[in-house]
């Protein structure tokens, strides 16, 4: 009888390990929402640093002054330390609507981009939990092994 709780309670983590795996493929393909209403396509472009912020507060950004929709803007740039009147590729939206910062431009980030964000630090993340799940598997069939045998 204890062999037959012993098979159950591996079947039950190894299903609970597969659902996390899944949920972590799952999460990987599951497009990106930008930090506001929905998602948003951006665009990359040239500002100019209009007042450099000192990166020793916490939040700081640079403001910049960057052309949207035929409009020279002032905006935040979510970055800080840059010298003024330096000039800098930053991504802006499309189509902005209310308030909105410059972003740093992403790799492979051009014109009409998908705005997605941090793809790469999510891809990352997803890999490191689906190592930690093939792990944790492996070592549930080590220790099934050995309680197997002791019987």
């Amino acid at each position: 009888m204890g062999r037959g709780r012993g098979s159950a309670s591996v079947l039950l983590t190894l299903v609970v390990l597969g659902a996390l795996g899944v949920t972590a493929i799952a999460f990987a393909r599951w497009p990106v929402l930008d930090s506001g209403s929905g998602a948003r396509e951006w665009r990359t472009t040239t500002a100019t640093v209009v007042r450099s912020a000192s990166c020793g507060a916490p939040g700081a950004r640079d403001l910049v002054r960057v052309g949207v929709e035929g409009r020279q803007l002032r905006v935040p740039f979510d970055g800080c330390g840059h010298s003024e009147g330096s000039r800098l590729d930053v991504r802006v939206p499309v189509r902005p609507s209310g308030e909105f910062h410059a972003r740093p431009p992403e790799r492979g980030d051009g014109p009409g981009g998908t705005g997605l964000v941090g793809f790469d630090n999510r891809a990352g993340t997803v890999l490191c939990v689906l190592a930690a799940v093939s792990g944790a598997g492996y070592v549930l069939m080590l220790a099934g092994g050995s309680r197997g045998t002791s019987g």
